[in-house]
């Protein structure tokens, strides 16, 4: 079986589900699952965004498809659609840029660990804490990130996982990454200790996390294999950068993995036409069309 793997999506939405579908007709497979490695963007509204959302929003308008998913033009919802009749629908993680509350508040009201976000049932949260069967594999999910004084992990999920037995998981999906794993501008080490316990713990064969916004990997913790994905649409200009990086609003290469759970290979997706899913304002009918 075949498991995508996405990136940060930071409200994309539409760009997700078209690199999906792209991917499927590019590699010539069939996906089984897609999962989301957090920083989805889901909020229920604008006024719900945090400030650097906020922010980057005002120069990326494709980061606002989320809430266009939330209440869909028939045009936005045949593209939605016709997507999701090609490719299964996408499992996700908090990030630590979700609404948090309000995606406690799905879950209290359906009493599942496993909950739509959406109408189209496009994109599903998967609560923090829980393992959960994915094309065939014992999947654990633990959003949120490690940063003193501003976020931690949840503190009862963190627990529930690290209860698991070693080897009891094969698949270990989290948005922060290991501690040690990258360095930032500024040199301080980036990624959390308390995963790399669990990692060590746990030992799935296979990590896959986000939050950096940068391909980072294999690296090994024992019998498992890590790798952190680039953000799937960087953005057009950042402060650090002088010059434009991404001004047609591409994919990324290296911002989805495909996991083959047979052989248990894992390959950074980094091929030319995920240029090609691209836009301000995707028109996810046609591209789907064109790939048909």
């Amino acid at each position: 079986m075949k498991i995508a793997f996405l990136g940060d999506v930071h409200g994309c939405v539409l760009h997700a589900l078209g690199a999906a579908v792209v991917l499927q007709r590019r590699l010539g497979v069939r996906l089984d699952a897609v999962i989301q490695v957090g920083d989805l963007g889901a909020y229920p509204s604008f006024d719900r965004w945090d400030e650097s959302s906020r922010r980057f929003a005002r120069d990326h308008p494709a980061q606002g498809d989320f809430f266009r998913l939330l209440d869909p033009s028939p045009a936005f919802a045949e593209g939605v659609r016709s997507a999701l009749g090609r490719v299964p629908c996408v499992l996700f993680v908090s990030g630590n840029h979700e609404d948090h509350d309000w995606l406690a508040s799905l879950h209290d009201a359906s009493a599942t660990e496993v909950v739509p976000v959406d109408p189209l049932g496009a994109y599903r949260h998967v609560a923090c804490g829980n393992v959960v069967e994915v094309a065939g594999q014992r999947v654990a999910f633990l959003g949120l990130i490690e940063v003193p004084g501003k976020m931690d992990l949840d503190e009862s999920a963190y627990a529930r996982l690290m209860a698991v037995g070693p080897g009891d998981v094969d698949v270990l999906v989290t948005h922060d990454g290991p501690y040690g794993m990258s360095r930032d501008r500024r040199g301080n080490v980036q990624g959390s200790a308390k995963l790399t316990a669990l990692i060590e713990h746990l030992q799935p064969r296979l990590h896959v996390s986000g939050h950096y916004h940068h391909l980072n990997g294999p690296r090994h913790y024992g019998r498992t294999t890590s790798y952190a994905l680039a953000q799937l649409v960087q953005p057009k200009f950042t402060r650090w950068e002088p010059e434009p990086i991404n001004p047609e609003q591409q994919v990324t290469a290296g911002s989805i993995g495909l996991f083959d759970t047979e052989t248990g290979n894992f390959e950074y997706v980094q091929d030319d036409w995920l240029a090609g899913i691209r836009g301000d304002a995707l028109d996810l009918a046609e591209l789907v069309a064109a790939h048909s």
